[in-house]
């Protein structure tokens, strides 16, 4: 299993967006202290390390500059968690997304440059994502193209050596996305087309298999976005080809599905998707992994919050046999304090099959305090959001 912390990233993009003839500046942080309980921290059978007490903390912030005909910006975000238990790994997560554009919403151009750190019991990862972004729009219809470049670092712990491999697997990843969509007041749909190629720094793996790979894959999405219902929607189709024989090529169908319905005071999301992903793992060329979230909110006070949440994740290892499942059912309350600050109180209990097919389970327990940024409030188009300490894929 891992750990990730997620970086709400749409408040950036929806910062530098928001069209305006005077300059402006939007700054927004939060800082969020955790600590509790956690039965199983690395989702192991019980003949593993044991539970452990825990502190963590969860960081974020988001800032910009908007002007007629150009906006910056940059995101961060940043995770710890340490545990009592000194057989526990502690848990470490980072990122930073630098971006700039210049032009309207008729014609401009873009860059994102996203950095990434992870480490935790079971990946150790480090990205450099460097993109650009052309768009034009004429009428209702709006083409674009993203060129993008990265340099990874990935390593996994493994069912052969029951540990790290000696060293990380180094790639390079160069993609290209051109599409075109059709734009209608409050909905879009369109196609796009993901091209991309990846070169590993080593022709062999510490197994004896070559990695190299390149991917087609065709989407179509839609969107729309009202005050009260916010949908997003996308299938696509991924075809891979690796250069090893003993590698299938891919052929699999994707998706990346979520709602937001907002009937106050009641806030309901559900989201869905199936991706591919990188793995280390000696016999598979890649993961499929597939997620389903359902959470409900109800502000059921000035100043309380309650909520709940069902999630469902598994890791299917291709040209082999074996799938990884969890299924998490989660509470919490939270309750906002004077001057910016909010505790909480959530629990959530996880169980599911791991690699081997063993059962696992285990149970958070978690109360936290945060506080809140926000010295240009009257300018706000939306909060910062982090979550931490779940499991997940």
């Amino acid at each position: 299993m891992q750990r990730r912390f997620v970086v709400v990233s749409v408040l950036l993009v929806g910062m530098l967006r928001t069209s305006s003839a005077v300059a402006t500046d939007d700054f927004i942080a939060t800082l969020k202290l955790r600590g509790g309980y956690d039965t199983n921290p690395e989702f192991s059978t019980y003949s593993g390390v044991g539970g452990s007490a825990f502190i963590g903390t969860d960081t974020a912030l988001a800032a910009a500059h908007k002007d007629e005909g150009y906006s910056v910006g940059v995101a961060a975000e940043a995770s710890t968690t340490n545990y009592a238990n000194r057989l526990v790994t502690p848990a470490l997560s980072g990122k930073v997304i630098l971006r700039g554009m210049v032009g309207d919403d008729n014609l401009n151009l873009s860059s994102t440059t996203t950095i990434a750190d992870t480490s935790t019991y079971n990946l150790r990862s480090q990205d450099l994502v460097q993109s650009f972004r052309a768009e034009a729009k004429v009428d209702a219809i709006k083409v674009f193209v993203t060129a993008e470049g990265a340099q990874s670092s990935l390593n996994q712990t493994n069912a052969i050596f029951q540990d790290f491999l000696p060293a990380p697997q180094q790639y390079l990843r160069g993609t290209v996305i051109p599409g075109v969509s059709y734009v209608r007041d409050k909905f879009e749909i369109g196609t796009s087309v993901n091209l991309s190629v990846r070169h590993y720094a080593q022709e062999f793996d510490d197994f004896g298999y070559r990695r190299d790979n390149e991917r087609i894959e065709p989407f179509l999405f839609a969107k729309y976005n009202s005050d009260d219902l916010t949908a997003f929607a996308s299938v696509s189709q991924l075809f891979g080809r690796w250069h090893d024989v003993d590698f299938s090529n891919v052929n699999r169908t994707m998706f990346d599905a979520n709602i937001t319905w907002r009937p106050k005071p009641f806030t309901v999301e559900l989201s869905a998707s199936r991706r591919a992903n990188e793995t280390t793992f000696p016999i598979s060329p890649i993961t499929i992994d597939t997620n389903l979230l359902a959470r409900a909110s109800w502000q059921a006070a000035d100043t309380w919050k309650l909520s709940g949440a069902l999630g469902y994740s598994s890791i299917e290892y291709l040209d082999s046999p074996f799938v990884q499942r969890t299924s998490t059912i989660a509470a919490g309350v939270s309750h906002d304090l004077p001057n910016d600050f909010t505790v909480g109180l959530d629990v959530t209990y996880a169980m599911g099959t791991l690699i081997s097919g063993e059962r696992a389970n285990a149970v958070i327990v978690t109360s936290s305090l945060t506080k809140r940024f926000s010295p240009f409030a009257g300018n706000d188009k939306a909060a910062v959001a982090t979550t931490g300490g779940a499991k997940g894929s």
